[in-house]
């Protein structure tokens, strides 16, 4: 058997049976009885690979959530977005979307439709790279998540000014530094995503979705103003 691993292991188990505590060195080296010197240099390597975080204290990282695509209590993002998303479509006269990412996908947690004779289907499931709410979910991951993402799923097929891996960082970067995505479909449609934050990281994306022909400059401002706002709201009300 090989030792290091399984100290691995059991730090990753240690972590777990309480996620959002942040824990100090010596309240994860004293119980599985390892020396601290031992126990640091394993922190350091799962650290380098994303399945440990390190705030105040230490974290499961963001690859030890994709290992069962359980990034947050979905049941309770629902719950607190949906009023605030109902607001957000009303006032807009749009639908709007909550998503997050799943594999390569961008995933549908739920759905706000403001039913009218031309609207939008943003489907359940769609490749991340083809709407705005994936583009902006891989553009906050951290970068090592996001390096192995596109190690693993490759590059966009259509997505302009994309080109290379370093074309695609780059993109992405702008979209982290705007702090908003915008897509256009081939079908016409435009997405425009903000990021909801719980505890300083991004856990979804909220989107509003709208025939291109309505999307004009008189609206624009409307549109992101009130899904900033609706963002913050949202994320203000992450306190689980």
């Amino acid at each position: 058997m090989i030792q290091v691993l399984h100290r691995a292991l059991d730090i990753l188990e240690l972590l777990s049976r309480n996620m959002d505590k942040e824990h100090s060195l010596g309240e994860i080296a004293t119980p599985l009885n390892l020396n601290s010197g031992t126990c640091s240099n394993i922190i350091k390597t799962m650290m380098s690979r994303g399945y440990v975080e390190k705030k105040k204290g230490y974290l499961l990282g963001r690859q030890a959530y994709y290992l069962t695509n359980n990034f947050s209590n979905e049941k309770e993002i629902i719950k607190v977005a949906k009023g605030p998303m109902k607001n957000l479509s009303k006032i807009l006269k749009e639908s709007c979307v909550l998503s997050v990412l799943k594999n390569n996908s961008r995933r549908t947690l739920y759905n706000k439709t403001y039913v009218q004779e031309l609207q939008a289907n943003p489907g359940k499931e769609l490749n991340a790279y083809q709407t705005a709410t994936g583009k902006l979910l891989l553009a906050y991951l951290e970068p090592v998540d996001r390096n192995a993402f596109i190690k693993t799923y490759g590059l966009p097929e259509n997505w302009e000014n994309v080109k290379s891996e370093q074309s695609l960082i780059s993109e992405l970067q702008k979209i982290n530094k705007l702090g908003y995505a915008v897509h256009y479909t081939e079908a016409n449609i435009v997405g425009v995503a903000m990021p909801i934050f719980r505890k300083g990281q991004v856990i979804a994306g909220l989107g509003i979705y709208l025939p291109e022909n309505r999307y004009t400059e008189n609206i624009k401002n409307k549109i992101f103003d009130n899904l900033a706002e609706t963002a913050k709201t949202i994320s203000d009300k992450m306190i689980f």
